[in-house]
């Protein structure tokens, strides 16, 4: 082969090879973008077989009801569309619980002031995340009174999530692998895709 021709296949294999990284890139992080149904924001929320290990439905999916519980609770976030959310016990018990709350608006813009309401204004008990989910997430250790909480929040487009965690003795990954579980999940229903991803996933693709 000559000198040209394996350059030019060199050069063919690195464009292919940083189109396909790319490509899962944007996959990943592709926004939240269609007004889903009700059905399909409880399809997206984690059930049984789906979460962390130890870990089991307390009650099943329900919908969201009101448009406080998806902001700061003395108001009404603007936009707000519907929800849906799930509850989850630790080994039966219910000393450690788990909720993840999914939200949609009619506009990204409402969807982010609703977001920045909903996290609160305690910046000094932020902190970033291992590996960013959505358009914007941040977790909150122990916010307001909680003594031993970590709450997660993030945004996709349309859509925040948030996921309470109660007393994980200071250990965030939980909290984190469920808002990417959530995400993934919305982005399948979103694809016209069922929603399959599960906690044990996307723990292992943010070890890497």
């Amino acid at each position: 082969m000559s000198r040209m021709r394996t350059t030019a296949l060199a050069t063919a294999l690195g464009v292919l090879a940083l189109t396909s990284c790319s490509s899962g890139s944007d996959e990943e992080s592709k926004p939240i973008t269609k007004q889903l149904g009700q059905g399909e924001l409880t399809q997206a929320v984690p059930g049984v077989g789906e979460l962390i290990p130890g870990w089991e439905p307390y009650r099943a999916k329900g919908e969201i009801s009101k448009a406080e519980y998806c902001a700061d609770k003395d108001k009404s976030p603007k936009g707000w569309v519907r929800g849906s959310e799930g509850t989850y016990m630790y080994k039966g018990s219910t000393n450690n619980m788990m909720q993840v709350s999914i939200c949609l608006f009619d506009t990204p813009e409402n969807a982010k002031s609703s977001y920045t309401e909903w996290k609160g204004k305690e910046s000094d008990k932020e902190e970033a995340l291992k590996k960013k989910v959505g358009d914007e997430s941040v977790l909150v250790i122990n916010p307001g009174l909680s003594k031993d909480n970590v709450y997660g929040f993030s945004r996709s487009g349309v859509v925040t999530i948030r996921v309470t965690f109660d007393y994980p003795g200071g250990d965030t990954t939980g909290t984190q692998d469920m808002l990417a579980t959530t995400l993934k999940r919305l982005q399948q229903v979103q694809d016209g895709k069922r929603a399959t991803a599960t906690v044990a996933e996307q723990a292992s693709k943010a070890d890497k």
